[in-house]
């Protein structure tokens, strides 16, 4: 069986998807991944039955040679035209058709038996491929996509007419947790809805205490440092501004590390300059998934602050949550099902009010000076929430694919031989 999954991000950026394409891979079946070319990394090289077909985009180029630029006047003044909210949307729709032409040019012609989208804007091509190759389509929907509050109106209406049209032309959905998968159903109950939460592996060893040193020795950090550890994108209300406040409230040796980079980091240097934090608060930038555990095993505690400003914070899951506790972190998060479906049911960590600055602090400080309890659910986690637990779930869904089409072929077969039976007869008439 041969899989096309599609995905409107570079490769690099995305762990789940390399999760699940190897995860097939390694079933048998042939997967290739069409996706935008955002970095000049490496393609990765997943497995020798995994293809990646990376895209060079326009509009994709345009950013990395703003990036490229050392007058920072200069690119802080383009970067305030391209995220005008309808100068965005302009340069999103460009690049979504130039990545949908041109996915198709090369994909319309092969014999994919299943197209696997991973978000709305993919769904056309999928929706198109499907009719055109008899293939299934099966919708991975990360997160609500029209909800979350990285996204203007406009991108969340485009959003939500694009997965509304196209759900009709989908035959399987993949949720990323339980509650996401209820929401999912309401809205389209007439798609079948499989859950599959991205979980990392875990790593081998886990550092002790005195081996912690990474962030110490990368930083300039004391050695008595404790690391609160933010990764993932620098966006409004990721609950970044919260935990750099926060700080006040904790004994000087208590430092943030923020590992990523995004729109708002030219406001987090502002804040931590005006409150006198650069001592405190430092980036690191973003490592490669199959590197990350190794170095984030060397923080003490994990934050996901994220209030809630929308269904899908309040629902999903965050993938960083899985992350830190597979490196064993213990975590303090947002008060929300989402999250406390992981950290409350395991006690891995603690659930706090995201605005609540000093209430953050508290938590950290508890953790991080009674960590024992902590831990121990972290490692109940760590043990019970397995990748191999939840590529069952995705191996599952798609033998039974196999087997649909395996019965439909029969069909066709049956038909066949019964158009051949009458031929005899046809001519007798």
């Amino acid at each position: 069986m041969r899989v096309l999954m599609i995905l409107f991000r570079d490769i690099h950026s995305d762990a789940r998807v390399q999760q699940e394409a190897v995860a097939l891979a390694q079933m048998g079946w042939e997967v290739d991944i069409a996706c935008v070319k955002t970095t000049v990394q490496p393609t990765p090289d997943l497995h020798e039955r995994v293809r990646l077909l990376r895209f060079t985009i326009q509009t994709k180029r345009l950013k990395r040679l703003v990036d490229r630029q050392k007058d920072q006047r200069m690119k802080r003044g383009v970067y305030r035209v391209i995220r005008n909210p309808l100068v965005k949307l302009a340069k999103d729709v460009v690049a979504q058709r130039q990545f949908s032409f041109r996915v198709v040019s090369l994909c319309e012609d092969s014999s994919y038996d299943v197209i696997h989208c991973h978000d709305p804007y993919t769904l056309s091509i999928g929706g198109y491929l499907k009719r055109k190759l008899g293939a299934r389509l099966v919708y991975d929907s990360h997160e609500l996509f029209n909800e979350p509050n990285s996204k203007n109106r406009w991108e969340r209406a485009i959003g939500y007419r694009a997965e509304s049209f196209w759900i009709n032309h989908v035959d399987h959905l993949i949720a990323g947790n339980e509650f996401m998968a209820k929401e999912l159903e309401a809205r389209y109950s007439d798609v079948k809805t499989t859950v599959v939460r991205s979980i990392p592996d875990s790593i081998d060893q886990l550092p002790d205490d005195e081996e912690k040193h990474y962030f110490h020795q990368s930083l300039g950090l004391e050695p008595d440092a404790k690391v609160i550890l933010y990764h993932g994108t620098f966006v409004k209300n990721s609950g970044l501004e919260e935990l750099i406040a926060s700080l006040k409230y904790l004994p000087s040796i208590y430092k943030a590390v923020l590992m990523g980079d995004g729109v708002q980091r030219e406001t987090l240097e502002v804040l931590i300059q005006e409150n006198n934090l650069e001592r405190r608060v430092y980036f690191h930038s973003l490592v490669p998934p199959q590197e990350m555990l190794e170095l984030i095993a060397h923080a003490h505690v994990g934050v996901a602050l994220q209030p809630s400003q929308c269904i899908n914070h309040r629902l999903a899951t965050p993938n960083k949550i899985f992350e830190y506790i597979q490196a064993g972190l213990p975590v303090v998060a947002s008060d929300q099902p989402g999250n406390s479906i992981v950290i409350g049911t395991y006690k891995a960590g603690l659930l706090v009010d995201p605005l609540d600055v000093q209430g953050i602090s508290r938590a950290i400080e508890e953790i991080v000076t009674n960590p024992l309890p902590y831990f121990i659910g972290t490692l109940r986690a760590r043990k019970e929430m397995t990748w191999e637990k939840e590529r069952n779930q995705l191996i599952e869904l798609y033998q039974g694919i196999e087997q649909e089409r395996q019965a439909v072929a029969v069909e066709m077969d049956k038909v066949g031989e019964e158009l051949v039976s009458i031929k005899p007869r046809l001519r007798e008439l």
